[in-house]
């Protein structure tokens, strides 16, 4: 065979070629098949070389390979415990390889430094840590743990706050320094009020320019707002937010939508205590646009005379939130019908009274669910029937009295609202003092004797409330949810007082399902309880509720029979027999001592302008009755 220069120079060279690869492919297959025979770490002083080998996916007796190196060296790093950089090697080891690691280790924490806090406190920021003095700073823990840590305790008390980029250790000194931005309020506007003055909402808000932001206390300071009643409710987070002129400041504008707070009426009525009745009124509760309240009441009655009342609040004297009440009123009072008292029906067996005076209040408060009251009250009381000088067979029913008196009262009011509480509670406990005379009628063998009693007096009282519903805070004022509302009052009095200064329960504000006041005495007990249910439409609630209470322990007050005569002399069916003593209210007993009495029934409330009509339907020991008023019972 015969191979031409061109021929056998190819052929030569592709033997050469065919050497080579033979000789470079058994040494890739044994470099692949080399086993990591030991693990070194160095480098680190403080953090263990076990924590390190732990955190690997290469053990020793693994297959050896570029990829696995440095994916043990990205897992080295992503402990935190080290700087980026660091590097891999090898040294053969006999057949096998040993795998050399060198690390970076970061600094000791000699001292943590917390900066920029203000409305948290130190300590309670610390405990939120994980790096602690004396460890060597982990990164991982300090950028992904600590500080959000830190940042989500400031929003779950509602504030806006984050850690700055500075964050940092000295290696110098071993000091962490861990700065914190609160977000502050730069300023604060209001919008969209034509009548209020500005002030007028500002004042309402504890978040004052320069304050830290808080989204919850914005929330309670928005309800505070419509708790004026002189705004239309609007949603919790209707309020608008931009950035400051700087870093870590925001400006706040509160749109608000005033609402009709006027009111001139006139009104005709009739009732079984006040017969035909006229009556005009006139309220503004955003007075001169500074939320004052005016009010006049007017009411003539065609046998009874005319009534008025008239009023004035001033929420604000001062900086401190001092608020001045005055009420000046000249008014009768109907506590019964006359089908209450037994007898004829005439007017000579009605009883009504008629007040005149005039009460102060002053109040102040201790901090912003803490309040306290002082209440002073001059009145003379006036019974139809002692003027009259008719059937003083009606005995110590029958009295005039002159009462002066001052009430020291402290409230705690934790409701999410004060005009539709949804959650919260209220405490209010209450001591007054003062002194009265009154007449007071007695009678001997022969005839009634009119006389006079004078002295001291004390009352004790107490009214507790709590509201319960599902959802926490509203985020709208306009939601509607079911909830729970619970109330105890409670009543002591001591000393003689005139009949009309004692506790009554009955009716549509105590105990519904029974007459008003219809029970009467020198104690009191009313439990009561309401299930509301929204109902169809914004406007409509419906009501579940039971009342149990009691009043008890007044002197009783007696009667005499036979009649008197023209003279005011008893008529004896036998010369020298003593007169026959029965209880005043024929048919209504009273009692000395606790017997308590069960109202329940249903009702609705329609929300109005004017506040929300209460209509309820109750069932009692003695019957059914239906009952009337304007807004919740409590």
């Amino acid at each position: 065979m015969l191979f031409t220069m061109d021929g056998d120079r190819n052929f030569r060279r592709l033997i050469t070629l065919s050497l080579i690869g033979l000789l470079l492919i058994p040494a890739g297959a044994f470099a692949q098949d080399r086993q990591i025979i030991d693990i070194k770490i160095a480098g680190n002083d403080h953090v263990s070389s076990d924590a390190i080998l732990a955190a690997m996916q290469i053990k020793p007796g693994v297959a050896f390979s570029e990829s696995a190196m440095q994916e043990a060296k990205k897992s080295i790093e992503s402990m935190g415990y080290f700087q980026p950089g660091t590097t891999v090697g090898t040294e053969t080891v006999g057949e096998g390889v040993r795998a050399i690691f060198t690390v970076i280790e970061n600094p000791v924490v000699k001292e943590i430094k917390i900066s920029g806090n203000t409305v948290v406190p130190t300590d309670k920021l610390q405990g939120l840590l994980r790096t602690s003095v004396g460890s060597v700073l982990n990164t991982d823990t300090l950028l992904q743990k600590d500080v959000r840590a830190i940042e989500t305790y400031y929003e779950e008390q509602g504030y806006a706050a984050y850690v700055t980029e500075d964050i940092g250790i000295d290696p110098a000194t071993g000091a962490l320094k861990i700065p914190i931005m609160e977000v502050r309020i730069e300023d604060i506007k209001v919008s969209g009020n034509k009548k209020t003055k500005p002030y007028v909402i500002l004042r309402e808000m504890k978040q004052k320019p320069g304050d830290v932001y808080n989204v919850k206390q914005l929330h309670t300071d928005l309800q505070r707002i419509y708790d004026l009643d002189i705004f239309e409710l609007e949603s919790a987070s209707s309020y608008k937010t931009e950035p400051g002129s700087d870093l870590g400041k925001v400006k706040l504008t509160l749109p608000v939508k005033e609402k009709k707070t006027g009111e001139v009426s006139l009104g005709l009525g009739y009732s079984s205590r006040q017969k035909l009745v006229g009556q005009a009124k006139l309220t503004e509760n955003n007075f001169r646009g500074r939320a004052q309240r005016v009010s006049l009441l007017w009411e003539q009655s065609g046998t009874r005379g005319s009534s008025y009342e008239v009023g004035f609040y001033e929420p604000w004297m001062d900086r401190k939130n001092t608020s001045f009440g005055i009420n000046v009123y000249n008014k009768l009072i109907y506590r019964f019908a006359s089908s209450f008292l037994g007898g004829a029906t005439s007017d000579a067996n009605d009883y009504d009274e008629r007040h005149k005076g005039g009460s102060v209040t002053v109040s102040r408060p201790f901090n912003r669910m803490s309040r306290g009251f002082m209440i002073l009250r001059n009145e003379a009381v006036e019974s139809r029937l002692a003027s009259s000088g008719q059937n003083l067979n009606l005995g110590n029913l029958a009295q005039n009295a002159n009462v002066a008196s001052g009430t020291a009262r402290y409230a705690n009011d934790s409701r999410d609202s004060q005009l539709d509480p949804f959650l919260g509670g209220y405490n209010s406990p209450a001591i007054e003092f003062g002194t009265t005379s009154f007449d007071e009628w007695g009678w001997n063998d022969t005839q009634m004797l009119p006389g006079k009693a004078d002295g001291p007096f004390a009352k004790y009282s107490v009214d507790l409330r709590r509201y319960l519903s599902k959802g926490g805070l509203r985020k709208d004022f306009n939601e509607r949810r079911p909830r729970i509302a619970l109330r105890l009052m409670a009543g002591s009095l001591a000393g003689k007082v005139p009949f009309a200064e004692q506790y009554f329960v009955g009716g549509a504000e105590t105990l519904r399902g029974y007459k008003e006041d219809r029970f009467w005495g020198s104690y009191m007990v009313l439990a009561s309880a309401e299930y509301r249910l929204p109902l169809g439409g914004p406007s409509l609630t419906g009501v579940a509720f039971a009342d149990y209470g009691d009043a008890w322990g007044a002197p009783i007050q007696y009667r005499v029979t036979p009649e008197l005569d023209s003279g005011g002399n008893f008529i004896h069916p036998n010369p020298g027999d003593p007169p026959t003593l029965q209880p005043l209210i024929n048919g209504f007993p009273q009692s000395k001592n606790f017997t308590g009495y069960l109202g329940y029934g249903v009702g609705i409330r329609v929300q109005t302008p004017i506040g929300p009509i209460r209509l309820d339907y109750g069932f009692g020991s003695e019957g059914s009755r239906a009952h009337f008023s304007i807004g919740h019972v409590f």
